[in-house]
């Protein structure tokens, strides 16, 4: 049986969109496979803004979250696996 966790981030990710939320990540940035910009790590953790105004090319699957954002100015790709991803939640809340 495949794990709930991918699709539920899915799920609330659309939600937070259909309520006029800012999807907002909350990354364990010290799990391997974490690829997110080394200078915005605070206490081995990344809050990252995955809202469609603020990434590209962004998806989802079972395994990774991946998209394009600018940190500073600079482009960067980021690839955030599943399992590193603490929680998804509203800006606004």
């Amino acid at each position: 049986m495949t794990p709930q966790k991918p699709y539920l981030i899915r799920a609330i990710y659309e939600w937070l969109l259909d309520n006029n939320q800012t999807p907002y990540l909350l990354v364990n940035a010290a799990l391997d496979g974490v690829q997110v910009p080394l200078e915005f790590i605070n206490d081995g953790k990344i809050v990252l803004n995955i809202d469609p105004s603020a990434v590209r090319n962004y998806h989802a699957d079972n395994d990774w979250i991946s998209f394009s954002a600018r940190f500073s100015g600079k482009a960067m790709e980021l690839f955030i696996p599943i399992n590193s991803i603490q929680s998804i939640y509203g800006k606004e809340n």
